[in-house]
């Protein structure tokens, strides 16, 4: 029997050295376990404010969860390598892990734009909530002139959400004002 190369031995080091190992790594990004809670203020470009509670209800699988955003029902997931959130039957990959800056993948709004998304490395974000260290994502839809920011916490989840013209001040922001959450559920 051939003995294996080394550098066949080597690939399970060089793999757990990436954070290919597993796909639970990073999971803490965005906590889902039944009963989490993200309370949020949203604010328009026009100053008008609304709240939004989004909220864990329930399982529907053994990785994603039965959720409430606002009263609408939704999907959040760790599937795939991805966190992922889907609204009206269409889901969008928000963020791969691990979430290594310069991470880039293609996912489509629940509208059916196609966009490019960016994994953008570690920011200091403050909402009403507090201050926390964050991982940042850019999604820019391909053709048009606009951004979407997510920034995430460890151990705390989806803390901040922007969109609006390249470069400009954003139409929509939502911030975080308050959370409880328990860690991730096991597999």
């Amino acid at each position: 029997m051939p003995r294996p190369s080394r550098a066949l031995l080597a690939l399970p080091i060089l793999l757990a050295a990436c954070g290919c190992s597993g796909r639970r790594q990073g999971r803490e990004y965005m906590p889902l376990a039944v009963g989490n809670r993200w309370d949020y203020r949203i604010t328009t470009g026009k100053g008008r404010r609304a709240t939004r509670r989004l909220e864990i209800l329930g399982k529907s699988s053994q990785r994603v969860f039965k959720a409430s955003d606002g009263g609408d029902p939704a999907l959040l997931g760790w599937e795939d390598g991805f966190f992922s959130f889907q609204h009206a039957g269409r889901r969008i990959y928000m963020l791969m892990l691990p979430a290594v800056p310069g991470s880039s993948w293609w996912t489509v709004t629940p509208e059916g734009a196609r966009v490019w998304c960016r994994v953008q490395g570690g920011r200091k974000v403050t909402v009403p909530a507090g201050t926390f260290s964050c991982v940042e994502v850019l999604m820019e839809p391909s053709g048009g002139r606009t951004e979407i920011r997510h920034w995430f916490a460890r151990g705390v989840g989806w803390v901040r959400y922007s969109y609006g013209p390249r470069g400009g001040s954003p139409w929509m922001v939502r911030e975080l004002t308050g959370y409880e959450v328990k860690p991730s559920e096991p597999e």
